[in-house]
């Protein structure tokens, strides 16, 4: 479909679909109604090297791009959403090792991050904090020995699950944005409190939780980054995050574009299969567009990334248009199931409830138009032209 694709992306996306759906795909109900965490799976995707695609092979990883990343997503996210999130949250935490760590910190890290026996989630969000980042109330205070943080986050997913959390904290309070500071914080440190899995709508086997510091000590060398810096490195590593969130919605659209295909064809009304239906036709042509849009900014935003352009607008844009995309074309493909769609048993009721968190997190549609509309503005500025 795409010239990014070619002989040895393709080897790559077909190893990884067979897995998927002769392995993901049965289970992925049962851990939906469970809520249970895909542990098993991590597992094997680690074993395939799939949890260090674009960690270099001097650190153990498979040296690879993000354009196969994005790949990586999709497959697995079309054979289960939850376990395509976990995924996801892999790297989100991995990428800010990888591109602000010390050369200490990515030494003793990234090994681990590439082969997935080591694990890192990405607290930044607070209950008080999510789009605006600059309200982060979490503190650390300097000592002679270290940093104490206290303070509180939320929606942290993989927290219990991980090995250590990257925390956003301020140390700067009269700074704002310029005023956090990020920390790699052990996940057993003493005064670090996790409470049980947050129940969610949809991507139920992907835990998140909220994550209390309650006085945690850590050392000097657990900064990541500078003193300060912390929100750079929360902004630059969610412009990466916000491609891969964009694959995860392109692959449920895919799924979903596949699931009314395959039940127009078999549900017969009126002596015909709907398929033949022009209604039905108009519906599956809307979903197909839409899947096809989507993939096309997602992986032109992850061609950017590769060639280390700047993707703020590229990376928010693959994000609205996917996550929106995606929305419209469950949506329609319930449509095309009719009651049969509506019910529990069916595997688009959970796409549905999935789908909807990919509007949300890693910045909601609206912000991602209001970063795209400031870039806009300042390319029009500079050039007179954005285009």
């Amino acid at each position: 479909m795409f010239d990014l694709l070619d002989d040895q992306r393709r080897e790559f996306r077909d190893t990884l679909r067979e897995f998927c759906r002769k392995e993901v795909m049965p289970g992925a109900a049962h851990r939906d109604a469970a809520a249970e965490y895909p542990a098993t799976l991590i597992a094997r995707l680690a074993d395939m090297g799939l949890m260090g695609i674009t960690v270099p092979e001097e650190y153990g990883g498979l040296g690879l791009d993000m354009v196969t990343q994005v790949l990586a997503m999709e497959e697995v996210a079309y054979a289960d959403a939850s376990l395509g999130s976990v995924f996801a949250g892999h790297y989100l935490g991995m990428e800010a090792l990888r591109q602000f760590g010390s050369p200490d910190q990515r030494e003793r890290h990234l090994p681990g991050l590439a082969t997935g026996s080591y694990r890192v989630s990405f607290a930044l969000t607070e209950p008080d904090a999510g789009s605006d980042v600059s309200r982060i109330r979490t503190r650390a205070t300097a000592g002679p020995d270290g940093w104490t943080l206290t303070g509180n986050k939320t929606f942290t997913s993989n927290a219990r699950e991980s090995d250590a959390i990257i925390v956003f904290a301020m140390t700067d309070p009269g700074a704002g944005i310029k005023g956090i500071t990020a920390f790699l914080v052990p996940t057993g440190a003493p005064g670090l409190g996790f409470s049980a899995p947050i129940e969610k709508l949809g991507i139920r086997g992907e835990h998140a939780y909220e994550v209390s510091l309650d006085g945690v000590h850590v050392g000097p060398d657990a900064m990541v980054g500078e003193s300060g810096g912390g929100g750079r490195i929360a902004l630059e590593v969610l412009n990466s995050a916000r491609i891969d969130v964009a694959a995860l919605a392109n692959g449920v659209a895919m799924r979903a574009l596949d699931l009314a295909t395959g039940y127009a064809s078999t549900r017969v009304q009126f002596g015909r299969p709907i398929r033949e239906l022009q209604a039905i036709q108009l519906m599956l042509a809307e979903i197909d567009a839409l899947v096809q849009s989507g993939r096309l900014h997602a992986y032109h935003a992850a061609a950017l990334r590769d060639r280390s352009e700047d993707v703020r607008r590229a990376g928010s844009l693959a994000k609205y248009v996917a996550s929106e995309n995606c929305f419209s074309a469950v949506d329609r493909a319930l449509q095309i199931h009719g009651g049969y769609g509506y019910v529990k048993e069916s595997e688009i009721e959970r796409l549905y409830r999935d789908c909807r968190i990919f509007r949300i997190y890693e910045g909601t549609s609206q912000i991602q138009l209001l970063t795209v509309a400031k870039l806009l503005g300042r390319l029009h500025d500079e050039h007179g032209t954005v285009v």
